[in-house]
């Protein structure tokens, strides 16, 4: 890439040679724009994150919403990873199977009929002692959309109550939306 860029300035009076002048210019517009595409293709940044430090409610076999996170920018073609920090699931009868699920919505405030884009379950295998699990998801978004992204609690099955436990001292459940940059595409060999 060039720079730093050397332009020498028309005469005043006197035509302007596009050698010395506009070609100069176009050569460092398409520079930076060079630099900047490289920059935006190769940075992992958080575009959205979400915080929850209470708990939620007893749930059972009706899907709860947790945490949402509104008007997350997407840009087609690019790639976005939506994790959580630890996530306490309690149920209030052993071997219970609770599930969260990660909903997304283009059409304003995700809901829970929005389109799944992931979610994680596990069996409550003591309810004296719950067990913690993070969970991680890719997002390739097929449009510049503005998303929102609604996590949700259900009791898949069992009979008890399933909780996502919260404290604001040690249980916190946070949510994170990072940009991942371009897809590359699935360059993966299924063996």
């Amino acid at each position: 890439m060039a720079g730093p860029y050397t332009i020498t300035p028309p005469v005043q009076g006197q035509p302007i040679p596009s050698v010395g002048f506009g070609v100069a210019v176009k050569n460092a517009i398409t520079d930076l724009d060079a630099r900047a595409s490289a920059i935006e293709g190769s940075q992992q940044l958080v575009i959205a994150r979400g915080r929850r430090t209470t708990s939620t409610g007893n749930v059972t076999t009706t899907e709860t919403g947790v945490l949402r996170i509104d008007n997350i920018t997407m840009k087609a073609g690019k790639l976005y990873q939506i994790s959580t920090g630890p996530i306490n699931m309690d149920g209030t009868i052993d071997n219970d199977v609770g599930k969260i699920q990660l909903r997304l919505s283009t059409s304003g405030a995700a809901t829970t009929s929005s389109t799944i884009i992931g979610y994680m379950r596990q069996t409550i295998d003591n309810n004296a002692q719950s067990n913690v699990v993070s969970l991680n998801e890719w997002y390739l978004s097929p449009t510049d959309a503005t998303v929102s992204i609604l996590m949700t609690l259900v009791r898949q099955a069992g009979t008890g109550n399933v909780i996502v436990f919260c404290t604001s001292s040690g249980d916190i459940l946070d949510m994170v939306v990072q940009f991942a940059g371009t897809d590359p595409g699935d360059t993966g060999v299924v063996i």
